[in-house]
């Protein structure tokens, strides 16, 4: 491999590492604001996805349009993204931490059934597998009911876990080009 696409390639990383590294400081120092930033970010995406399928409904032939649904697509996607725009905190406390405590709870539930499915089979391991799926059931209503703390705490558990990585990208890509000066 050429070396000076390799001194190329390592600087590009450390750039963008660096970039991410700032990233990861703010996820941890404002988890209230990254969140809301995310938020607001994906609600100018919906945005702008529902005026594209707008324009293309307008755009489209008479023979589309009798099936196809992008007009309304379009406008529930624009209002989604005002409403993801004007309310993040709503989106981040209610509806999003609803969905994964519940999907969290259904899938305790199903590792409840299965450790008693395995307790028949005389497994000495069922226990384990019980208490597991027990505290995912509890974990799962914790989220339902602490939502705005859970996602606080996964912003910055995922700001932590990102800063981890990029510093070892950083300490990578540094190696990379001294070695290859």
């Amino acid at each position: 491999m050429n070396s000076s696409f390799i001194r190329k390639y390592s600087a590009n990383t450390l750039i963008v590492s660096a970039l991410l590294l700032i990233l990861s400081l703010f996820l941890i120092i404002k988890p209230v604001a990254s969140l809301n930033f995310i938020m607001k970010l994906l609600g100018c995406i919906a945005i702008l996805d529902g005026i594209i399928h707008v324009v293309s409904y307008f755009s489209s032939s008479k023979e589309f349009k009798t099936f196809s649904f992008e007009l309304l697509q379009g406008i529930l996607g624009i209002l989604l993204g005002f409403f993801f725009v004007y309310n993040p905190q709503i989106i981040i406390v209610s509806f999003l931490p609803f969905i994964i405590g519940t999907w969290i709870i259904v899938e305790g539930i199903i590792k409840l059934q299965f450790s008693f499915n395995i307790r028949a089979a005389e497994t000495s391991n069922w226990i384990t597998l019980f208490i597991l799926s027990i505290l995912t059931i509890v974990f799962g209503f914790i989220i339902i009911f602490n939502p705005f703390g859970t996602a606080v705490a996964i912003t910055s558990l995922a700001g932590i876990v990102l800063l981890i990585s990029e510093t070892l990208n950083i300490i990578e890509s540094i190696y990379v080009l001294v070695k290859f000066k």
